[in-house]
């Protein structure tokens, strides 16, 4: 949802265009990876609203390293499997950090994590016959970067929040992982 409005308004680049800077986008996504690692350790240690500050970081970061390699041609295979597995570990991160702590139920994150992964994995999935990355359906990463967020930071005011937003993730995962399912399928059948 949020990556159909970024294409149309051109979000990416109004938010990039003053760290477009010509180095390896590789750094970037590294660095990324580390904000989340942090922001899963924050997590479990019941610091919701820091940890999403780690989140919105790794999001942006994510953002920049692709704008980068767009801008100074350094797009590669190497880079965008560095970028997709790194963005999974992530995932798995945040995630994780939310679920082993205090924040939610493990079988609650666990579930949500699956969800995450069989999301990415259609992506991927669809790649691979069709030779077309899929990011279709309602509840991409950026969806999560941002949901994350605004619930870490709702959880300040309110206890459960983080509880809550786990349960969107799981949800609206589900949700996209059938979207994108049906709609590889369908391509599948045309080819």
């Amino acid at each position: 949802m949020l990556k159909e409005l970024e294409e149309k308004y051109n979000v990416r680049k109004k938010f990039t265009g003053p760290l477009l800077i010509d180095i390896d986008p590789n750094y970037l996504s590294a660095l990324a990876l580390l904000f989340a690692f942090a922001a899963g350790y924050t997590f479990y240690k019941d610091m919701a609203v820091l940890g999403g500050i780690f989140v919105l970081a790794n999001g942006y970061l994510d953002i920049l390293d692709g704008e980068i390699a767009k801008e100074f041609g350094r797009t590669t295979k190497l880079g965008d499997f560095i970028d997709h597995t790194f963005d999974r570990i992530a995932d798995v991160a945040i995630l994780a950090g939310i679920t082993l702590g205090p924040l939610a139920p493990i079988w609650l994150g666990g579930a949500a994590i699956v969800a995450v992964l069989l999301v990415s994995y259609m992506g991927t999935q669809h790649q691979a016959i069709s030779h077309e990355r899929l990011y279709a359906g309602i509840f991409g990463r950026s969806d999560r970067i941002a949901t994350i967020f605004l619930f870490s930071l709702a959880s300040y005011f309110f206890a459960d929040a983080m509880l809550y937003c786990v349960y969107i993730i799981l949800v609206l995962s589900t949700v996209t992982f059938v979207q994108r399912f049906f709609k590889s399928a369908n391509k599948i059948r045309k080819l």
